[in-house]
């Protein structure tokens, strides 16, 4: 049997070309593990927020009692967060185990038929593999990217889906209009499965959720911003009123900071109402304990006087770039940044040079990284006083010095930066 560095190393290591026409490789690799999941799926999909959206049920279904399977991506420390249990990332001892088993069972598939496998469909396959042992009795799903032909999508019926906020991301691959990124993510929708939407932005968004989902006649229910009522917002969360299609929450306290994350809790109180009406009873303190004790590192997460977040594009970034300047409105700002090549939209690049005082660039661990001294020259293109750092220790203490007893440190840019980020300050995934 393989460590668990030796799982993860071949993991991202491997070169096939996946099944880019379809789910082919990972059906075949679940039906080999004999994975295929036995108890109730949630599929989340979108281009922001749905990581908090999946942590947020996993909290809630976990303090309901039952045993929670959750897997996204990317992780930030450890490989082992992709696939949580009850919160909890695999062990080395059960990556090492559950990860042999799905390599073993791809290179019997590669013999055999000649299937070579990517990265993500090995991972989403030692995901519900690890589930099916370890018997979850409810799994949260996030897509990786996009939805139609994500690994994730294999699953034929969950018990509900959910599509987050859309926005300009992976254009590349997904398309380079909202209604096309849109289409993508709505590949998720099921005939006869319930899905919930976060409120669309544009009138083309909200027609390419209807239309797929009447094609697959599967009920649709698209929430709007005057389901919420915030009563008070602060650094640490949000306390809100929300109405539902049959209930109405009061008082509820979402410990993800961000006015953004309410509508986030408005999908999952729905997603709730779903489970409940298949029968998955949900106590309401569970609820309430669940949404108050949501932790997601990396995002909007404080340390002292360093604020993270992952904000990996404009709209992400847009939202951090808010909740920094409404929350520490004149107060010295140092930003510390690192993104990748892929993701630095002009947008993007404008609300960071707008965020803060001055920058410290650093080169995230990443082979697509964008190299601390480009990004430090196009944002001071913008007006912004920026330098580049050599490494991250040296980044950090650049901007500690810059940021004095008193000032912020506004951390953003790439998952891989602020995971990089984490480790650094000695924090636990």
């Amino acid at each position: 049997m393989r460590t668990a560095e030796q799982v993860v190393n071949e993991i991202n290591s491997a070169r096939g070309d996946g099944d880019e026409q379809g789910l082919r490789n990972t059906a075949a690799l679940l039906e080999l593990l004999r994975a295929w999941p036995e108890c109730p799926v949630i599929h989340v999909a979108g281009t922001n927020g749905k990581g908090s959206v999946c942590a947020m049920l996993s909290s809630v279904l976990t303090a309901a009692g039952y045993r929670t399977g959750l897997y996204t991506s990317p992780f930030l420390q450890i490989y082992g967060e992709r696939v949580r249990i009850n919160g909890t990332p695999l062990s080395e001892a059960q990556l090492a185990g559950y990860g042999s088993d799905v390599l073993d069972a791809a290179d019997r598939l590669h013999a055999e038929k000649g299937y070579g496998f990517v990265p993500f469909e090995l991972g989403t396959a030692l995901s519900f593999h690890a589930f099916r042992q370890e018997k979850t009795e409810i799994i949260v799903s996030e897509t990786g990217l996009g939805g139609r032909l994500d690994p994730t999508n294999v699953i034929p019926e969950p018990a509900v889906c959910a599509i987050t906020a859309i926005g300009m991301d992976h254009m590349q691959l997904l398309g380079n209009t909202l209604a096309a990124i849109a289409g993508e993510k709505a590949g998720i929708i099921k005939p006869g499965v319930p899905v919930i939407c976060y409120p669309p932005g544009t009138a083309e968004v909200r027609q390419v959720f209807e239309n797929t989902a009447e094609a697959k006649h599967a009920p649709l229910n698209i929430l709007t911003p005057e389901q919420v009522r915030i009563r008070e917002s602060g650094p640490y969360g949000t306390t809100a009123d929300f109405i539902c299609c049959h209930k109405t929450w009061n008082g509820v306290k979402i410990s993800l900071p961000g006015e953004h994350q309410v509508l986030n809790a408005l999908v999952v109180l729905a997603v709730l109402e779903e489970l409940e009406k298949k029968g998955i009873r949900i106590p309401e303190e569970a609820v309430y304990h669940g949404l108050e004790n949501t932790f997601w590192p990396g995002r909007l997460e404080w340390h002292g006087r360093i604020l993270m977040d992952g904000a990996h594009n404009a709209q992400g970034v847009s939202a951090f770039t808010a909740f920094a300047g409404a929350c520490l409105q004149g107060e010295k700002k140092i930003l510390l940044t690192g993104v990748l090549k892929e993701k630095l939209s002009d947008e993007m690049l404008s609300m960071l040079a707008g965020a803060a005082d001055e920058a410290v660039t650093v080169t995230p661990d990443s082979p697509r990284a964008m190299k601390a001294e480009d990004l430090c020259s196009l944002l001071r293109e913008k007006g912004m006083k920026a330098s580049a750092a050599n490494n991250l220790k040296e980044g950090l203490e650049k901007a500690e010095t810059l940021a004095g007893e008193d000032g912020m440190i506004l951390a953003t840019g790439s998952l891989y930066f602020i995971g990089s980020l984490r480790s650094e300050l000695g924090l636990k995934p």
